[in-house]
């Protein structure tokens, strides 16, 4: 149902909208480049030093990709923890009124959701390559939080990858639920995040 567009809804302040867009767009970067280089470094079809086929191809553009991915998922990680602490210091503006509770309640839970799986899997990231010893960034070591355990390394990798495609999912479902309220419903959900321009 359309809504009076008259009626006022309070947005979300410009730094809360910019942190959101700077982790939106990250994130946009990060998961392909994460997908592409475990596909790149263990399992894209090569070949070794004697011409025998073998998975998995280890180069300068490899080490660029991990690297890359490295420091990306830091950066994340201390946005979405800024923007955490923004978020519980600063609040949020009030739900829109027009949607039903039921809406905003798996709005709430998604959000939650989200913010939950965005500083776990960048932490599990770390402790992987903690336990591996994969510490190098860019020619700059990262400092070491556990023993070294390759067992242990590949089993929260493992983790690490779930918990991505679980971002993938909620993120989808963000997207979805915001097709949903611009073109659907029609109300007034997407200003709190990308309010109009004032002539």
């Amino acid at each position: 149902m359309a809504q009076d567009p008259k009626y006022d809804l309070p947005t979300y302040t410009p730094t809360a909208r910019g942190l959101h867009w700077l982790v939106a767009l990250l994130i946009f970067v990060q998961l392909p480049v994460g997908f592409y280089m475990s596909y790149r470094g263990n399992d894209m079809p090569s070949v070794d030093a004697n011409g025998k086929p073998t998975v998995g191809v280890w180069d300068a553009l490899t080490n660029f990709l991990y690297s890359s991915h490295k420091l990306i998922g830091l950066t994340v990680l201390a946005l979405v923890l800024l923007r955490l602490i923004y978020r519980l210091t600063r609040g949020a503006p009030r739900s829109d009124p027009s949607v039903p509770p039921p809406l905003t309640g798996l709005s709430h839970l998604v959000h939650w959701a989200l913010y939950l799986l965005l500083i776990a899997v960048p932490v599990l990231g770390y402790l992987a390559i903690s336990y591996g010893d994969y510490l190098d960034v860019f020619n700059f070591r990262l400092p070491m939080l556990t023993v070294k355990n390759e067992d242990m390394s590949k089993e929260i990798f493992e983790w690490h990858e779930t918990g991505a495609i679980l971002i993938i999912g909620f993120v989808a479902l963000h997207i979805v639920a915001a097709i949903y309220h611009r073109f659907i419903r029609k109300d007034r959900v997407v200003e709190r995040m990308i309010p109009k321009r004032v002539a």
